[in-house]
């Protein structure tokens, strides 16, 4: 943390304001909005010299979260702005960065410009979050096995016949949590070993760099000499004919002395296109490891885990509402309970259901609207009967049917406790409730009009 030893001009610099929208507007286009939205949206820019970029975040908790996760991006745009890198600061106002003529506001931490690319530096820094450990990687049935592997590479890296290790799902699973886990392990555990981990488009400006300052040889001296090398995101190599011509080199010099290599990607080496077959075979000459969308106990655990962290109590039905609806990315369900917790501290309010509905509506396309009264109607709708019919007591078959599509979409949709749920439907018992939604997700497997009469009443709800 470095702080300035002057104050920023009183007010905002009008060419820093001016510089900061239009460096937004460049990382608007890289992330997901509502990242944009929560995190950078509010920030400012305050002033700029030769040196640094002082922009104002809304509280030290953007700050933190916005560097951990946009450095790179922010850097690149700065750069491409104003012409050359910045150092780059955030300070946050006492009234929380509203006004900023009211007293001096505080740097709370600086952001260090990237090193240059080709140097002895890879080796004193290996570019890991210290973030990503196997400590705090939550384990599920959806990447049980990757772990396992990640783990073995870990506790005896060049030792394994896993080499390389390629480990491939879609985003926002892990895949990064695992590979830096990895190195991390290693440099706590084997000191003396030379770990870095780089993205495949950061191999491929330290390559463009080195050739275009004539320095190739030092570029392929310093990858090669590494002993654990850890690459994410091996797709984006696809196309780079002059850089899958020095990876495929870097691997072999790798390999063939034994040191340990680490790969991610989206999708597995035979459905990446674009890459040379010479280094697809030799992904698949290790271990393949595929890792799946989690399950709604791990999606739960996963957001247990991050109130835990927090210090901070939300009950279990907010997080099992947050996790129903999203199923796919954990870095969407970690951003929606970051968000969801950061509005909380903001605002002080009770972290209860109806409050997580409001701060989620966008990030849940509008479903944080929906209630049971909602869901009853619409399920009354579709199947053209009564809601006191749904309530009642008979048991038909069409009614049966009924009850349990709404019982479904419910808790789905609303994280409404099991209890709440059988209130609404006649004072039923929780047991039936879950009887209830078994039901329904087993026979949406096989049962395609059924899933089709609850996506066109999903669809409804949303409209």
């Amino acid at each position: 943390m470095t702080e300035k030893k002057t104050s920023p001009e009183s007010g905002l610099s009008g060419s820093a304001e001016q510089a900061w929208s239009q460096i937004l507007e460049i990382v608007k286009g890289r992330i997901p909005l509502q990242n944009f939205n929560t995190w950078l949206k509010p920030t400012s820019g305050v002033s700029i010299d030769s040196e640094v970029f002082l922009v104002c975040a809304p509280n030290k908790f953007a700050a933190n979260w916005i560097t951990d996760k946009f450095l790179e991006i922010i850097q690149e745009a700065v750069a491409a702005v104003l012409g050359a890198p910045r150092q780059i600061e955030f300070i946050c106002s006492p009234d929380g960065g509203e006004n900023l003529s009211t007293s001096p506001p505080t740097p709370i931490f600086n952001m260090e410009q990237p090193k240059p690319p080709v140097s002895a530096r890879l080796f004193q820094d290996s570019q890991l979050s210290q973030r990503y450990l196997f400590e705090n990687f939550v384990v599920g049935d959806s990447n049980q096995f990757a772990h396992a592997a990640a783990l073995a590479v870990a506790k005896a890296p060049m030792q394994t016949k896993y080499n390389p290790l390629y480990i491939y799902g879609g985003v926002g699973l892990g895949k990064t949590h695992l590979a830096q886990a990895v190195g991390n392990y290693a440099r706590m555990h084997f000191t003396n070993l030379k770990v870095l981990y780089v993205t495949s488009e950061r191999f491929t400006n330290d390559f463009i760099d080195a050739i275009a300052h004539q320095r190739t040889a030092e570029f392929a001296r310093l990858y090669r000499g590494v002993d654990l090398l850890l690459l994410d995101d091996i797709q984006f190599l696809t196309g780079k004919e002059a850089t899958q011509e020095q990876f495929f080199h870097t691997f072999n010099a790798l390999h063939q002395a034994g040191k340990q290599i680490v790969l991610t990607s989206d999708r597995s080496p035979r459905e990446i296109k674009g890459l040379e077959d010479r280094l697809l075979s030799r992904f698949q000459s290790g271990l393949v490891a595929d890792i799946q969308p989690p399950d709604l106990e791990t999606r739960i655990a996963i957001l247990q885990q991050i109130v835990h962290l927090e210090n901070q109590s939300v009950s279990f039905d907010v997080l099992t509402y947050i996790a129903r609806n999203i199923t796919r990315n954990i870095r969407e369900l970690e951003g929606s309970i970051v968000r969801l917790l950061a509005y909380g501290s903001v605002t002080g309010r009770e972290l209860n259901l109806s409050f997580t509905q409001e701060v989620l509506r966008e990030a849940l396309g509008g479903s944080c609207t929906i209630n049971n009264d909602v869901i009853i109607k619409a399920v009354c709708a579709h199947f053209k009967v009564q809601a006191e019919q749904l309530k009642s007591k008979r048991k038909t078959a069409e009614l049966a049917r009924a009850r349990q599509v709404a019982m479904y979409i419910c808790r789905k949709h609303t994280g409404s406790s099991l209890k709440t749920i059988g209130e609404e439907f006649g004072g039923r018992d929780h047991s039936t409730v879950i009887h209830s939604i078994g039901v329904i997700e087993n026979d949406m497997k096989f049962d395609f009009s059924l899933r089709h009469s609850i996506e066109a009443i999903e669809a409804s709800l949303k409209a």
